[in-house]
């Protein structure tokens, strides 16, 4: 990587095509530049001309906002077994041969990746998730980083080694042109909610009795079984709409959306899997849930009532212990509290459990990702088994839900979070996702309403009532 400290980006531009001609290969130029306040929701709403293209991360500290229109590469692969290796090594290729223009390495900012690992690689494709792949990625064509109150416009462009300059010229004209679209005034349309259904709801509630059987049987400690509601819309469905009412409604959580062509993921998810600052490592354990109560003393005799309850506990140490064990051989130094605490949602409290930890040299966050994921909030103790029974029982695709999405940066840093609470876009159809963790005293009926609590934020985001609650 070929770092410039301003200097005219034409000449960048120059440096760029003279390396493609010279290793007779395309090279990334990213320039960075500070700009004046831009608001992320209308960077995103005025770049519907790259619909299909966009995306949109807010972190749960609001500490970075990163919007992202336009693919200018996507790192996509559909491999089983090195998914991570395979995403890890296109990356570093690419970083390699750049030309990076900017005023400092911030993190966030120049040649960034944003995307996801599907769940469970091995499990049968579902046909709702055919436009993503078992790893897809995205670098923009322009994106906007806001770490705090600053804002950072960066513009990454492919250059081929016999280009004539008119595409970078178009390039740089697009880039004004969106950031006079992101001053205007967009309200973003609203399709007419038809209604929603549970998808075999009897079939999910046996599933969780013949996995508790199990469970009883001692084959396993612990499985993570979910399901999912289908939402039909009068016409296609924007992610604009529902970004916007997730946005307001949930903004302690990771709110994120992630377009390919005509489908888009998004949600507002509470858990980290893990963030990467340098070389400090935080990562979070959060397992054991309970409702928000009416009022202040019913919400905390719930909280109470939830950190004093064994089979929460339980399933949330399983957690710590995996995580523990998984950051142990990346990291110098691992802080771990001895109890958990709450994490309080909008409609559901959890028992939550930081982990902080100091990275050894040429840890990647991908090889922290890869070995976090699925963490037994997602996937069961022990994993292999519990994937497996997750295999035969759940008989759905589960794609991108539960799997990591995130960022990482050309530099080292960047963030993934779990992604829960959430759904898939596709044409005038919702698909939601919800899941809870099966232990051996699990009652089927408790848990089929625990994983309706969950579907809530995205029924609320997607226009539904509590009646269609």
């Amino acid at each position: 990587m070929v770092t410039i400290h301003k200097t005219n980006i034409e000449k960048a531009y120059d440096t760029a095509r003279i390396k493609a001609k010279q290793i007779d290969h395309p090279v990334l130029l990213s320039i960075v530049e500070e700009v004046d306040a831009v608001d992320p929701l209308s960077f995103y709403y005025g770049g519907r001309s790259f619909n299909g293209e966009r995306f949109l991360w807010k972190d749960r500290d609001h500490t970075i906002t990163l919007v992202g229109l336009g693919a200018s590469h996507i790192v996509s692969t559909d491999e089983m077994e090195d998914r991570f290796f395979t995403v890890e090594n296109e990356w570093k290729r690419l970083i390699e041969e750049s030309v990076v223009v900017t005023g400092d390495k911030w993190a966030g900012t120049g040649p960034l990746l944003f995307g996801g690992f599907s769940f469970d690689p091995m499990n049968d494709s579902g046909k709702e998730w055919e436009q993503f792949s078992t790893g897809s990625f995205q670098l923009p064509m322009f994106m906007l980083t806001k770490p705090g109150k600053t804002n950072y416009l960066t513009m990454n462009v492919i250059c081929h080694p016999e280009e004539d300059g008119s595409l970078f010229h178009e390039h740089l004209l697009k880039k004004e042109e969106l950031l006079a679209n992101a001053r205007k005034t967009i309200i973003p349309e609203r399709p007419r909610w038809l209604g929603n259904r549970d998808v075999k709801p009897e079939e999910w509630k046996d599933s969780v009795q013949s996995v508790v059987s199990r469970l009883q049987q001692g084959e396993m400690d612990k499985v993570v079984l979910a399901r999912k509601c289908e939402v039909s819309f009068d016409k296609q469905v924007s992610s604009d709409f529902v970004l916007d009412n997730l946005w307001s409604q949930q903004p302690d959580s990771f709110v994120f959306s992630f377009e390919r062509e005509e489908s888009c993921f998004i949600g507002a998810t509470p858990e980290r899997l893990v963030k990467k600052t340098g070389e400090e490592i935080l990562s979070t354990c959060l397992a054991g849930s309970i409702a928000r109560g009416d009022t202040l003393e019913s919400d905390e005799k719930l909280g109470e009532a939830l950190l004093e309850d064994e089979k929460n506990r339980f399933e949330h140490q399983l957690v710590v212990e995996s995580i523990e064990d998984a950051l142990k051989p990346f990291c110098n130094e691992l802080t771990i509290p001895t109890s958990p605490q709450l994490m309080k949602l909008k409609d559901i409290q959890h028992l939550y459990t930081p982990v902080i930890g100091q990275a050894s040299e040429h840890t990647s966050l991908l090889n922290l990702v890869e070995k976090l994921h699925p963490t037994p909030a997602l996937g069961g103790v022990p994993r292999d088994k519990a994937l497996h029974v997750i295999r035969q029982e759940e008989e759905m695709d589960r794609g991108l839900y539960a799997g990591p999405i995130g960022w990482m940066d050309a530099y080292g840093n960047g963030e993934y979070a779990v992604a829960l609470r959430s759904g898939l876009l596709q044409r005038d159809k919702a698909y939601l996702y919800a899941g809870c963790g099966i232990v051996a005293d699990s009652e089927p009926e408790s848990e089929f309403k625990e994983t309706q609590m969950k579907f809530r934020p995205m029924l609320r985001a997607l226009g539904g009532t509590d009646h269609d609650e």
